[in-house]
């Protein structure tokens, strides 16, 4: 009796192969997670997110003379089901390249076998521009997947030709071109394999390329008049020579032109992989057809760029080819070596090189507006310098959206508002409006670079406040929350018996006082003091950085705010209602306790500022 059970044995080995893929496809979803944290949205993704705030046919409207609808629509409907945080926009793209990566492994492993598709898929996905468009909100992702999809079925279709095999190849490719308009290089380079693998089946392509380019007819009889307009235009970044057309691309995708990523890591990758093609002399037509994909498109792309005017980007379809390539050579290694080179690239994937766009393409717009809402008061307004802090209005459109679904009250002219939120280019302020800004207000906390900087300007509660007989000018008293905001000052402020009330006093001097006089800050409860605070101010400063002012009276000057914080406590009182407590003040002569007068006192010269009540039961 034969005890083996080969069958049983074949799905154990599948079973844990299925665990490993599915293991790996997460590691290479967690390398592009873990750079999501602080990564900021640059202009062209938030325009691609504010182009999808509308019905399709709205969508299709707005979408740019040089693209395509296809990916935008995407947007809009994503958007239905899980809002508009950035974080779900940058994880679609993840999504999407996971599914590129899972076609890629369905292609190679047809093509050879399941070592070559694991070296391949992390070879592609540690190219630079794979890691940063495999997380960017833009719709190169989406076309890599669909360009390898039609690969996929390119294969299935030459292969075994079937009118249904043709259908899905066309409408893969016209769906590409429907996401975005270069694809067609991609196209090229499918048809250059078939060419060399395929030469006496290249008449297949007349069925899936006829319905192919009819379903893509309206777009392309759309942008044509677009088309002869770039291709008029003049190229000013134009590649001088063959060499230098050739590193340039090489740089835009294998080291990303954006990030210091070092360019040595491939171009040896690069080598490796091809000295060993050679060596084990492996030169099949499929090899030479994934040579002229890895080496050929940018010299392509260099022949044709005089007539066409291709932008380094238009060429991305060459990750495809330069991904396969260099898996393609490494997966010869000895299985140890072939180890060790899966964990290198495994490793590029998660090091953390600088993937971020350059200072003129991103600002901070999501860390500031964030920042902003958790500082914005009901009442508190933005003013946008005249000269700058702007830049794109769609930007602060979709900030808006995000952080203030409400709306944000902006202004022109800051008078009469007592919080202003003032936005800069620093070094570029509009004189008028700047002084306007600062009249009558303190500066306060502030944040982003000097190209897009927020700073609070915040004056006092009551800017003509009440002159006291020494000189000293009270401006009013906020309370305040214990997150330091101004807490609701109407009826219905309320706390809680045996808790804390945080009080801020605004001061000025009309004139330096002689003396040091002291401020006395009383708690009263059915007539009589049930806490209080005294002595000299204490002082406390908005700025930053923090710049105290004396507590001494006699060294305070006209033309300054100064500012103190104190803490009255609540008793524990005994009885359900609704109590009326009120804070009253004093200033007065530390030496002798003498008041001192000033309009709307007692006759004790007692100042009364809140009423308020507490709950009790």
């Amino acid at each position: 009796m034969n005890t083996n059970n080969p069958p049983r044995l074949k799905s154990v080995i599948q079973q844990y192969s299925l665990i490993f893929w599915a293991v790996l496809l997460l590691l290479l979803a967690a390398s592009r997670f873990i750079t999501l944290h602080g990564l900021e949205l640059n202009t062209d993704e938030v325009w691609s997110i504010w182009q999808s705030f509308g019905t399709p046919e709205q969508i299709i409207r707005w979408t740019p003379y040089d693209w395509p609808p296809g990916y935008y629509l995407l947007l809009g409907g994503w958007k239905i089901f899980v809002g508009i945080q950035p974080i779900v926009y940058h994880v679609l793209s993840i999504f999407i390249y996971l599914i590129s990566v899972a076609l890629l492994y369905r292609v190679i492993r047809r093509l050879r076998d399941e070592k070559t598709a694991l070296l391949v898929i992390l070879a592609y996905s540690a190219l630079g521009y794979i890691l940063r468009i495999s997380t960017e909100v833009r719709a190169y992702i989406l076309m890599m997947a669909l360009l390898i999809l039609a690969f996929w079925w390119v294969l299935r279709y030459f292969n075994r030709p079937t009118i249904g095999r043709a259908i899905f190849l066309a409408v893969t490719m016209a769906a590409a071109f429907y996401v975005y308009l270069p694809s067609v290089v991609g196209f090229a380079m499918i048809g250059i394999y078939t060419l060399i693998v395929y030469p006496r089946k290249i008449w297949r392509w007349l069925l899936p390329g006829i319905i192919a380019l009819a379903l893509a007819a309206p777009l392309i009889i759309s942008k044509l008049d677009d088309v002869a307009i770039h291709v008029a235009g003049t190229d000013q970044a134009a590649p001088q020579t063959l060499a230098e057309g050739v590193s340039l691309t090489f740089n835009e995708f294998m080291v990303f032109k954006y990030a210091n990523y070092p360019v040595e890591i491939w171009t040896f990758l690069f080598a490796a992989a091809t000295l060993i093609i050679l060596l084990r002399r492996k030169i099949k037509p499929m090899t030479w057809a994934f040579f002229a994909w890895a080496v050929g498109l940018p010299v392509l792309i260099y022949l044709v760029n005089p007539w066409l005017k291709f932008d380094g980007h238009h060429s991305m379809a060459l990750m495809i080819g330069f991904g396969i390539w260099v898996g393609w050579g490494l997966a010869y290694l000895p299985r140890k070596l072939m180890y060790v080179a899966a964990l290198f690239l495994l490793g590029l994937s998660f090091f953390p090189f600088n993937l971020q766009y350059g200072a003129g393409f991103v600002r901070p717009l999501l860390s500031n507006f964030e920042w902003l809402s958790q500082r914005l008061q009901p009442d508190d307004v933005v003013l946008i310098d005249p000269k700058g802090g702007v830049e794109k209005y769609y930007e602060w459109d979709y900030a808006s959206k995000l952080f203030f679904p409400n709306g944000l009250h902006f202004v022109t002219d800051p008078t009469g508002y007592r919080r202003v939120w003032y936005v800069t280019v620093e070094g570029h302020r509009d004189p008028a409006t700047d002084q306007a800004v600062r009249a009558g207000r303190v500066e306060r906390e502030f944040v982003g670079p000097s190209d897009f900087f927020f700073r609070l300007y915040e004056a006092p509660p009551d800017p003509v406040g009440i002159l006291f007989d020494n000189g000293m000018r009270f401006h009013g008293m906020d309370i305040l929350k214990d997150d330091g905001h101004i807490a609701l000052t109407g009826p219905l402020l309320g706390q809680h018996d045996f808790s804390t009330v945080h009080i801020r006093l605004w001061w000025s001097v009309d004139r330096p006082p002689i003396e040091d006089y002291s401020v006395g800050t009383y708690l009263f409860f059915r007539g009589g003091v049930v806490d209080q605070v005294d002595g000299a101010p204490h002082t406390i400063s908005l700025e930053y950085p923090p710049n105290v002012p004396p507590p001494q009276t006699s060294q305070w000057t006209p033309g300054h705010f100064y500012i103190e914080d104190r803490d009255l406590h609540i008793p524990d009182i005994i009885g359900a209602n609704k109590w009326a407590l009120d804070i009253i003040m004093a200033v007065y002569q530390s030496q002798d306790n003498t008041r001192i007068s000033a309009p709307g006192v007692d006759k004790d010269n007692l100042l009364r500022l809140k009423r308020f009540y507490v709950e009790t039961w």
